[in-house]
């Protein structure tokens, strides 16, 4: 499931991002950059106009739905 898909405060692991989403390769880099990264832990903290706020290596994040989208997480193990 994409990260728009996904309840607040609750821990999900980052499986995968799709680059396709991304304008090129520098927006994709920052992204991984912030923490973004395959096998990091995301919790979403609040929702406003379907763009997200989002924990994520003990950092919050504001994210525009289209990125939250090109996000494919599952639910984290403890």
């Amino acid at each position: 499931m994409n990260l728009l898909m996904v309840p607040k405060n609750v821990e999900f692991e980052i499986l995968k991002i799709r680059d396709k989403k991304f304008k090129d390769k520098k927006h994709l880099r920052h992204m991984e950059n912030l923490g973004f990264v395959r096998g990091a832990r995301i919790e979403v903290v609040n929702e406003s106009n379907a763009n997200l706020i989002v924990k994520v290596k003990d950092s919050r994040v504001a994210i525009e739905s289209d990125v939250a989208s090109a996000i494919t997480v599952k639910e984290a193990t403890a």
